[in-house]
């Protein structure tokens, strides 16, 4: 089981540059990845990013890719020789002009910036097997971050789920003095009415029978042990499993609602409450579950 939170850093010597890989990730509800590299790489963007998404499930990931410049950066410069012949006119014409007794140099020529450009030339990254070493260095290091987080929330989950197992006990202990309760209900409520006739006991427990049929929570509490035990079973699966957990924690409440409805029992009614109390915290911690 993994966290969808981590950090990796990775640094190591490509063509003798110096580079570093740092990878994060935070929780998301897809595999987000975004990339930030060296212009040169641009033409293996696509190429990381499904290599990345090859080995993180889920989860926002920015990760960032820095390069030294190494001896494969070029520089191209490029003379604009018409502009020099057009510049040296004028400023010959000018020197006539102004009977200037000073000779056209270079250095005159060299001031003016346009005349000459520079242009740096990287050569194409040829190294993708060294990137890719370097890659699943930091990979490893944010798996193994990952896993430590998530061992944390396993934990939290199992305490969890046997605080749910515990109280999901209790309301099944009381669930059957339903039938008396409810025996007792009515007959005060008869009592209080005042009514000019003794009652019926087969009718009454007729009623009893009924109330008690349509109140039963058995069904309940079989499938949110069921589903426990589901979540027992799917912290100890490898891959990814919290879209899974999700889901049956949405499954554990909605049981959870339904015995709470039909409970009419303080008691029973408390207890739910505090189980639904720890689902929602393990619904919350979920999000962050690879």
């Amino acid at each position: 089981m993994k966290s969808m939170t981590g950090y990796a850093k990775a640094e190591g010597s490509i063509d003798n540059r110096l580079c570093v890989v740092e990878i994060k990730t935070v929780n998301h509800r897809f595999c987000d990845i975004n990339l930030k590299i060296p212009k040169f790489l641009i033409p293996l963007e696509l190429t990381i990013k499904k290599y990345l998404g090859g080995k993180i499930n889920r989860g926002r990931v920015d990760a960032s890719i820095q390069m030294e410049n190494g001896g494969h950066v070029g520089f191209r410069v490029d003379l604009n020789f018409p502009l020099a012949q057009g510049f040296y006119n004028v400023l010959i014409q000018l020197k006539k002009e102004l009977k200037l007794s000073e000779d056209v140099s270079l250095l005159h020529l060299l001031s003016l910036k346009e005349l000459i450009s520079i242009e740096k030339i990287e050569e194409d990254f040829q190294k993708w097997d060294e990137l890719r070493t370097l890659l699943d260095t930091a990979l490893a290091s944010l798996d193994a971050m990952k896993e430590s987080e998530g061992e944390v929330l396993k934990h939290d989950f199992l305490g969890r789920i046997n605080n749910i197992n515990h109280l999901v006990s209790k309301i099944e202990s009381f669930a059957p003095q339903t039938t008396h309760a409810y025996r007792e209900k009515l007959l005060k409520r008869f009592q209080q009415l005042n009514v000019p006739f003794e009652v019926d006991e087969s009718r009454l427990l007729t009623e009893i029978f009924f109330l008690a049929e349509k109140a039963d929570i058995t069904e309940e509490t079989v499938r949110i042990n069921s589903h426990l035990q589901q979540c027992r079973d799917l912290l100890e699966a490898p891959g990814p499993i919290g879209r899974k957990l999700d889901f049956i924690f949405q499954e554990i409440n909605r049981e959870l609602n339904t015995i709470g409805s039909k409970a009419n029992d303080a008691r029973v009614s408390g207890f739910v409450v505090e189980a639904k109390t720890e689902l929602e915290r393990m619904r919350e911690q979920v999000q962050n579950v690879e």
